[in-house]
């Protein structure tokens, strides 16, 4: 049996750690032995408890950022002895700058979830997000084993001259609740769902805009799930039937009951509220972005692109389309979709596919 062991900033609930954690559920245990060691203190909204529940054998360093400038790198070192994996593997910058240093012969693969060019800058500001993205395409290159959470970024790797392999990422369609509740009974319809954090990446004055627009000649409702930095001034914006119900922790439920699923994001890697939607079999409207492209390339009766240069009027142009474009055929080939080629079983096998190929060629 093969230790492999992850090693991650935190189990913050968000996408990269629910990815990990579809990875980790469905490896084969008679093979492959989970460990994993997170960097920093868990946030309240931690994950830690459902991968105990999985069975992972957690660390943490329990380091602070600044005690972690001085200390990580050989706290990391001695606990990597200590538990003595053959392969490890890690996720986000602050990890796989740490690993690139210490993983010594064993292989060593990291998992690519955003394009760091575009998507640091956005988030931490131009001088910050530049310094962040060379430093972690820096740790990349180094990697032999580098896995792009899409084909997209993939493709984008690759101008920094880094090879990677292109894992789709996977819905868990186990976590998928089947709509019983219906949070969303008493607004009106049509109903268009968005979900992400309320940051300028995320484009959701965007969708405010255009259903602002859309309402001019139609009914309906938009519903935004998220909170961050841009809430008060979202809500600022005064919309009618425009609800920003902050995080809720059942999703699926306000997808289930929704009609139409919106994305105007301006940069994304392969992103899980687009799958999760087309699990909820929920046709979707998205920005014309490469991932998005991806997506649309594996399940077009159940998509829709808009061209993001467009602005409001182009994408309030699009939602006045769906009711012609969108049928019953469409919401059943968003499930099969979801089933067939963004599965996270099929994601997992996957991974364990490459794990065991670095392994037995070592």
């Amino acid at each position: 049996m093969y230790k492999v062991l992850y090693i991650v900033s935190t189990l913050k609930c968000a996408g990269p750690t629910n990815q990990l954690y579809n990875i980790i559920k469905y490896l084969n245990r008679d093979k492959y032995q989970p460990h994993l060691i997170t960097l920093s203190p868990e946030p309240k909204d931690s994950r830690w408890a459902d991968y105990e529940a999985l069975g992972v054998k957690l660390y943490s360093l329990n380091l602070s950022r600044f005690r972690g400038l001085f200390f990580a790198k050989s706290e990391l070192k001695h606990l990597l002895d200590q538990v003595g994996a053959d392969l490890i593997h890690s996720q986000g910058i602050r990890a796989d700058s740490l690993v690139s240093s210490l993983c010594g012969d064993r292989p060593w693969f990291l998992t690519a979830r955003n394009y760091p060019w575009h998507d640091y800058p956005m988030k931490f500001g131009r001088l910050k997000g530049t310094i962040m993205a060379k430093k972690h395409l820096v740790a990349m290159r180094l990697c032999h084993h580098a896995v792009a959470c899409s084909k997209t970024i993939s493709a984008q790797l690759s101008h920094h001259d880094i090879k990677s392999i292109a894992i789709q990422n996977g819905v868990n369609l186990l976590e998928i609740n089947s709509g019983k509740e219906d949070p969303l009974s008493n607004l009106e319809r049509p109903i268009f769902v968005s979900v992400g954090s309320l940051i300028p990446r995320k484009n959701m004055q965007l969708v405010i805009e255009a259903f602002g627009r859309y309402l001019n000649q139609n009914k309906g409702s938009l519903v935004i799930l998220g909170d961050g930095p841009q809430l008060a001034d979202l809500r600022s914006l005064g919309f009618e039937h425009v609800h920003l119900l902050g995080n809720v922790d059942n999703v699926s439920d306000y997808l289930s009951a929704s009609d139409y699923f919106i994305s105007a994001s301006l940069s994304e890697g392969l992103p899980n509220t687009v799958l999760e939607a087309l699990a909820t079999e929920l046709p979707v409207i998205l920005s014309d972005i490469p991932s998005h492209e991806e997506i649309h390339a594996a399940c077009k009766t159940a998509c829709i692109l808009f061209n993001l240069a467009g602005g409001a009027e182009g994408l309030a142009e699009t939602m006045m389309q769906v009711g012609d474009v969108f049928t019953e055929e469409s919401r059943l080939d968003a499930g099969r979709v979801a089933r067939e080629v963004f599965s996270a079983e099929t994601m997992s096998r996957a991974y364990q596919l490459a794990y065991t190929s670095a392994l037995e060629s070592k």
